[in-house]
């Protein structure tokens, strides 16, 4: 970090970054036009309007709809049980109350939000490079390595043959500015928030700094990004709070005193988000839908290797300098950007059922090492003459993971069954039958039908389902089950222990009854025996439907039948 006090951004600067923050912005729409124009509205498909992680961004959708019914609490929509809603998550029911106003579809005022939050993800972005470095080209770089960059997860696919589970790059959006800006609406917000919070700490820890926090010189900033970000996403403030808190640990041993100055500043990022705390904790202990959620929720973190690749080049050019701010620690912006790097590194293995989310302000640090590193570390050691074609090949190598995770999801949409199984496509017909429910159904009515198209029915309509997904569903692994036994005929029970043998069989008939009575399920949709479905269900699903004397659907559209129960 550059002693002294930054240069201002120059206009020239800011239109260089809203040319290049404009174009990944817009890099990030090309595959929905793809898809969009691929997916022929006369065809046999519907494409879903999410391309990159859609199981999730489903539930997102469904919230965004509960705002759009006048909600501000949030339930569960993608689960059958009746529960007591919350104020949690309620971003997206935000969201909703806007498109609501605006008498926007949720889909188009998840896509118009994920597209500004990634834009002003750019502009964070640079605002902190100019914090740190007066001059353009480190900046510059900062920005570079930060929005463009990547792990070498593409070289571990290749050498590995995806024997491995894939590296963090490819597995951890948030991880990842680029890939953070396809997947979702907040991601790329509370990266930007967190860079812009970063940028103040760096301020006012670099030498010569010695004014306490007012709400005018930059404390109002950082109560106010707390704020947002404890209500956004929680495990993007979590990290920077231990960061601070760590620091001034840090500072009063090694000080033998108190740095109340560097406290105060601290206390202004962690004390706003408390109340927010204790109220969360309140709802996970007494609502028990929500325990039930957050306690099946679970997203540990990958072995250590994993990590190291998906943080690939950006974390192995910057060693020396992590290396050297360890030893030194000094008050030049390293002491807080390593004690960042460390304390974040270690909160991934803490114990916490959603570790690698608190993966997703990482990537700061470490592409600030990279920058220090490549300025202060292997520039003196590459000629002059070679330090060009070094950084070429260095981004060339650090983007081929963004390609991937950017290009991959249109496989789905040239090969439409896999884009089925990987629910960015569901039937035409299906699309159709979840229309017809949301016109003839009655707000939070069950429906049992099969995941992919039980995913999008809380989207679509105020209905509500069985089983649609791993977290969201309440008891999921055991819905699952029954779910696709009367769907398929085939009851597998779930496995005790891993050394456990599968042991389907048959669905009992009596079985067929009681998941609709235990659900209190009112419409059963199924999609009829064609070419490509499987002939044991066809059969299976006659069989349910005489045991529970569903013989006559009340509407048939395409190949779907739907059924409603007495």
């Amino acid at each position: 970090m550059d002693r002294t006090t930054s240069a201002p951004v120059s206009r020239g600067e800011w239109r260089w970054v809203i040319i290049v923050g404009g174009l990944l912005v817009t890099l990030s729409l090309l595959p929905y036009l793809w898809a969009l124009n691929g997916v022929q509205t006369e065809g046999s498909y519907a494409f879903t309007g999410v391309l990159y992680n859609p199981l999730d961004a489903a539930t997102y959708l469904a919230k965004i709809r509960q705002g759009i019914n006048g909600n501000w609490l949030m339930s569960l929509p993608h689960t059958s049980e009746p529960h007591a809603p919350a104020l949690i998550q309620v971003y997206y029911v935000f969201l909703g109350q806007i498109a609501r106003l605006l008498s926007m579809s949720p889909i188009v005022i998840y896509q118009l939000t994920r597209l500004v939050g990634a834009f002003f993800m750019y502009l964070a972005m640079y605002h902190l490079g100019a914090t740190i470095w007066t001059r353009k080209r480190e900046r510059r770089l900062f920005f570079a390595i930060m929005g463009m960059g990547s792990g070498l997860g593409w070289l571990g696919l290749l050498l590995t043959a995806a024997r491995t589970a894939p590296a963090t790059d490819f597995t951890i959006p948030e991880s990842i500015p680029f890939h953070a800006a396809l997947v979702n609406a907040h991601f790329a917000f509370s990266i930007a928030l967190i860079m812009i919070a970063a940028a103040v700490f760096v301020r006012v820890f670099r030498p010569g700094h010695d004014e306490q926090p007012t709400l005018t010189n930059g404390g109002g900033t950082l109560i106010m990004i707390a704020l947002i970000l404890i209500v956004i996403q929680p495990q993007a403030w979590l990290p920077m709070a231990a960061t601070l808190g760590a620091y001034s640990a840090v500072l009063t041993i090694r000080g033998r005193g108190v740095p109340l100055r560097e406290i105060n500043w601290a206390l202004l990022f962690i004390l706003p988000a408390l109340p927010f705390l204790i109220y969360y904790v309140a709802i996970l202990s007494t609502n028990e839908a929500m325990r039930l959620w957050n306690e099946q929720n679970q997203t540990p973190s990958p072995g250590v290797i994993n990590y190291i690749l998906g943080f690939g080049l950006p974390l192995l050019v910057g060693i020396p300098s992590i290396w050297r701010a360890f030893r030194r620690f000094e008050r030049d912006g390293d002491r807080f950007m390593v004690t960042w790097l460390i304390v974040n590194a270690a909160l991934l293995y803490a114990p916490f059922n959603l570790q690698r989310r608190l993966a997703i302000g990482l990537f700061i640090p470490i592409s600030y090492f990279a920058v220090r590193a490549l300025r202060d570390y292997w520039f003196t050691r590459i000629p002059a003459r070679w330090r060009g074609a070094t950084l070429i090949a260095l981004i060339v190598f650090m983007i081929p993971s963004n390609i991937l995770v950017w290009g991959l999801p249109l496989v789905g949409i040239l090969q439409p069954e896999q884009g089925l199984e990987g629910s960015l496509l569901i039937y035409r017909d299906e699309a159709q039958a979840i229309a017809w429910l949301a016109a003839n159904g009655n707000a939070g009515e069950i429906v049992l039908a099969s995941p992919r198209v039980s995913l999008y029915i809380p989207v679509y309509s105020d209905l509500k389902v069985v089983y649609s997904h791993p977290y969201e569903t309440l008891r999921a692994a055991e819905k699952l089950v029954w779910v696709k036994g009367w769907l398929e005929g085939i009851y597998c029970p779930p496995k005790t222990s891993d050394h456990d043998e599968p042991t389907c069989m048959p669905m009992p008939p009596e079985a067929c009854r009681t998941v609709l009575e235990r659900y209190n399920v009112r419409y059963v949709l199924l999609r009829a025996a064609d070419a490509s479905s499987e002939t044991t269900g066809a059969t299976s699903r006659t069989a349910c439907l005489e045991v529970v004397g569903l013989t006559t659907p009340i509407q048939r559209i395409g190949m779907i039948a739907i059924y409603r129960v007495p």
